[in-house]
């Protein structure tokens, strides 16, 4: 193993790490000095790679948004009308925030936190684009509803959230069918009639 890989290594040990213990603890709960232990690393390792908790924190973020922008754009398009693509995006997230749950919690730790840096959320917003423009494209189609794209994207996105949150806390089962329903729903949503 060369030096830059075992340099990436303890760096992504360290971020995994820190998701875990925030996930089971939050954010207030968890201080530097049990990351240190629990990952493995020297302080001196932690503090090179991050100046402060609240860096880490937003390095994380930013790693989960970057995945999470990629599951966006890993969805195949060409050749597809557009509720097909909306079904298609709509499944990509919703299967990886079940396959990720601990990604999903932090993610949605960080949006519901004081801690959360609005410089941060706003650089990170760049990984969304591909959803923001399939819904301007849609919206220029005359497919979709005249609404701000950010705000479509919310609706959306909250709606997968929430069903998300409700498999997660196993209140219930949702089987397939139910899911394309749910799908329909949000589909049904923002389209035009």
């Amino acid at each position: 193993m060369n030096i830059q890989s075992k340099i990436m290594d303890k760096k992504e040990e360290i971020l995994q790490t820190t998701l875990q213990l925030i996930v089971r603890q939050g954010f207030h709960a968890t201080p530097m000095s049990q990351i240190i232990e629990q990952s493995g690393v020297a302080a001196g390792t932690i503090y090179y790679y991050f100046k402060s908790k609240e860096e880490l924190i937003h390095s994380l973020y930013a790693q989960l948004k970057e995945e999470f922008g990629s599951v966006l754009k890993s969805t195949p398009q060409a050749g597809k009308k557009y509720k097909e693509r909306f079904f298609s995006i709509w499944e990509n997230v919703h299967r990886y925030f079940i396959e990720e749950p601990d990604k999903f919690k932090f993610l949605e730790q960080y949006a519901n936190s004081p801690l959360i840096d609005r410089d941060v959320r706003a650089a990170n917003t760049r990984h969304y684009q591909s959803a923001y423009d399939f819904f301007a494209e849609g919206i220029e189609a005359g497919v979709f509803r005249s609404l701000p794209v950010e705000l479509m994207a919310s609706l959306v996105f909250g709606n997968i959230v929430s069903t998300v949150k409700t498999e997660l806390s196993e209140e219930t089962t949702l089987q397939p069918g139910l899911i394309n329903q749910i799908i329909q729903s949000s589909w049904d949503g923002i389209k035009i009639n």
